[in-house]
């Protein structure tokens, strides 16, 4: 690897990495320190594009990680700099926002980060309108259905995105939850459900 961005030698290898051919003549020395940033910029770019994990955590956890040189560590780039281009990179690589509700759901967001199901609930109310989306994992579900009391804005155990906050809503997301609850061998029946001054969620029971 030629840490020279201007080297236009390049050579041929096989899939075995055995040398076939190099074009060009390779004559400048190598720069030990360029090709050590390299390696842990490449490192980073990796996870930055593959993980949810803040830039600033990588970029930390990087460079605890790599016991650089005195000369790398001078021209590594501060964690400013290389935010500023790894987040338009990272954007790329993210599902554009939707303009509508009918949309389909990368399945990297379907699943938890051990590949369990995390979608619990996807349904539309009218056709192609008013969608209901429920995330939660099973043991999140667990504690849900087994609990006497909800709090609606505590440590949350379902994420619930609701269209808006009329009656009608509240009672379609309570007597879905109420259906999906039966192949568990449980029943979803709160004894009290504490919120935030909500005039559509009073009269669901």
């Amino acid at each position: 690897m030629c840490s020279e961005s201007e080297c236009g030698v390049y050579i041929h290898i096989n899939t075995t990495d055995e040398l076939i051919c190099i074009n060009g003549n390779h004559n400048h020395s190598a720069n030990p320190d360029q090709l050590e940033t390299k390696l842990l910029r490449d490192k980073m770019k990796e996870r930055i594009l593959s993980e949810t994990t803040s830039i600033t955590k990588i970029y930390d956890e990087e460079i605890a990680k790599a016991n650089l040189s005195k000369g790398a560590a001078a021209i590594l780039p501060t964690v400013i700099e290389y935010r500023s281009n790894m987040s338009k990179a990272r954007r790329k690589n993210t599902p554009v926002i939707p303009s509508g509700v009918v949309c389909d759901i990368p399945e990297f967001y379907e699943q938890t980060l051990s590949c369990q199901r995390f979608l619990f609930m996807d349904l539309f109310m009218k056709r192609g309108q008013d969608r209901i989306l429920v995330f939660s994992s099973d043991q999140q579900l667990q504690l849900l259905f087994d609990s006497e009391i909800i709090f609606m804005n505590r440590l949350p155990v379902a994420f619930c995105l609701l269209p808006n906050k009329r009656g009608k809503t509240y009672f379609e997301l309570f007597e879905r939850l109420k259906e999906q609850v039966s192949p568990m061998g449980k029943q979803f029946k709160p004894k009290r459900i504490i919120t935030d001054f909500e005039p559509g969620l009073m009269p669901v029971h």
